[in-house]
C-alpha cells in the first residue's frame, strides 16, 4: 500500500484535464495489471507450481521474513526511485518496480492456490471477486464525489498495526486467522476509496503515473487478501 505526497498537488483542474487524468490512470493501471499477469505466467512456466511450493516449504521462515521485508522496504526503495521531483521516465520506472514487487509477493500464494485445486479456478474466482468489488468501490466514489482523503490517518495507523501483527506472528509463531484476512480486505477497500477519490479530486494531470502506483497497490492488496481468504477455506 502506497501513499503519495499530495500536498504539492492540491490545485484546481479543469474538467477536461480531470477527464484526461482519469483516462491515463486507468490505461496505466490496465497495463500494469497485464504486465503483472505476464510476469507471473513467466515465473510459473519457468519453475512450475511444485518446484515453487517445495522451495517455500523447505525455507518457510526465510520466505515469510523475506515477504515482510519486501512489504516494509519496497515502498522506501520506491520513493528513492521516484525522488522529490520525478521525471516522466522515473515515474514509469517507479510503476515498473511496483509491478515486479507485487509479482514477487504473490508467487507463494498463487502457487498454493493453484496446487490446492489443481487448476486456476480459485485464482479466477479471486480475480472476479476483486474486479467486482474494485469496480463497485470506484463507482461509489465517482457517482457520489465524496472526498475520502479524511481516511488517511486511519489507513496509516491500521497499516502500521497490520505490519506489527504480522511481525509478531512470525516472531512468536501464532496464527492471525481468518478475521485478520477479513480485516485486511476491509483495509484494502479503504485504500481503494482513498486513492480513487484523490485521483478524481486532487491529482493534477501530470501525476497520472504516481496516481496509478497508488491505485495499483490498493488493487493488488485487495486481490491478495481475497485470494488468501478463498485459499484458507477448509484448510
Amino acid at each position: 500500500m502506497e501513499f503519495n505526497n499530495l500536498q504539492s498537488y492540491q490545485i484546481e483542474s479543469s474538467a477536461s484535464s480531470r477527464t484526461r487524468l482519469i483516462t491515463k490512470v486507468y490505461a496505466n493501471l490496465t497495463g500494469a495489471v497485464v504486465a503483472f499477469a505476464a510476469l507471473e505466467a513467466l515465473v510459473f512456466a519457468t519453475f512450475g507450481v511444485e518446484t515453487i511450493l517445495r522451495f517455500v516449504s523447505e525455507n518457510i521462515k526465510l520466505v515469510s521474513w523475506g515477504l515482510l521485508a519486501l512489504c516494509l522496504l519496497g515502498p522506501m526503495f520506491g520513493r528513492f526511485i521516484v525522488g522529490s521531483n520525478p521525471s516522466r521516465f522515473r515515474q514509469y520506472v517507479y510503476l515498473g518496480f511496483y509491478v515486479v514487487l507485487y509479482t514477487a509477493l504473490f508467487i507463494p500464494l498463487l502457487a498454493f492456490a493453484a496446487f490446492k485445486t489443481g487448476n486456476m479456478s480459485l485464482i479466477w474466482q479471486a480475480c472476479g471477486l476483486t474486479a467486482s468489488l474494485f469496480a463497485a468501490l470506484s463507482a461509489a466514489v465517482f457517482f457520489t464525489r465524496v472526498d475520502f482523503s479524511f481516511l488517511r490517518s486511519a489507513l496509516v495507523f491500521l497499516t502500521i498495526a497490520a505490519f506489527v501483527l504480522v511481525g509478531g506472528a512470525l516472531l512468536f509463531g501464532f496464527s492471525l486467522g481468518t478475521w485478520f484476512i477479513v480485516g485486511m480486505i476491509l483495509l484494502a477497500c479503504g485504500y481503494v476509496l482513498y486513492d480513487t477519490s484523490n485521483i478524481m479530486l486532487h491529482y493534477p494531470e501530470e501525476a497520472d503515473v504516481l496516481a496509478t502506483v497508488a491505485l495499483f497497490s490498493a488493487l493488488m492488496t485487495l486481490f491478495y487478501y481475497i485470494l488468501s481468504f478463498l485459499s484458507s477455506r477448509d484448510n
